[in-house]
């Protein structure tokens, strides 16, 4: 039993460590999660019929297949639905997340809402919005739903930089004593008398 925990606990950490990560695609990220978690219930399941390294194997394989499926096929939505919003357009969206500047041309473009919702929930905002941003989103015409999906995108944003200023090292001096045993010079002074 307590390797059985061990083995989880172990599965467990990369799958957290990866599920942060913002990868290429939906793909990839499918790929790597699905192996992650189908090896860790590959590994339970056999651990329990006594074929530990071949139910991880198993798992692995299943998952990352089902994961990468499942993947694929958000990458196939999310690139229809760009291609939709540049045929509308008329010029291809860019890449990353989505700005107030593209979200504004869409709906000047006449973009359905719903298509626009998409792209802001698959993408991201690449920086939230402000009470000004949402008056002048506002009187510009953009849909109240658009902007309520931009103030809460579904793909988390990504946090701002941290710079972390590390101040100078201090130069530390440290003397110790030498391990043979210093003597001081003794000074004698004495009187004498002497008869000649």
């Amino acid at each position: 039993m307590k390797h059985t925990v061990r083995w989880l606990c172990l599965a467990l950490v990369p799958l957290s460590i990866v599920g942060g990560c913002k990868s290429a695609s939906y793909g990839q990220r499918g790929t790597l999660l699905g192996a992650l978690g189908g090896g860790g219930i590959g590994a339970l399941v056999g651990h329990a019929t006594g074929h530990t390294a071949a139910g991880a194997a198993i798992g692995t394989g299943v998952g990352a297949l089902t994961g990468a499926a499942v993947g694929t096929a958000l990458d196939d939505i999310e690139a229809r639905n760009r291609a939709e919003i540049a045929a509308q357009l008329g010029r291809p969206v860019a890449q990353g997340a989505a700005t107030t500047t593209e979200v504004l041309d869409m709906t000047r473009a006449g973009v359905d809402p719903r298509l626009i919702i998409n792209y802001v929930n698959n993408s991201g905002m690449s920086q939230p919005i402000t009470a000004q941003d949402v008056i002048y989103l506002h009187e510009q015409g953009v849909h109240t739903d658009v902007i309520q999906a931009m103030q809460n995108p579904r793909v988390p944003q990504a946090p701002p930089e941290v710079v972390r200023v590390v101040p100078p090292r201090q130069t530390v001096i440290i003397e110790e004593d030498p391990w043979w045993p210093h003597y001081y010079p003794h000074y004698h002074f004495s009187y004498g008398y002497g008869c000649h």
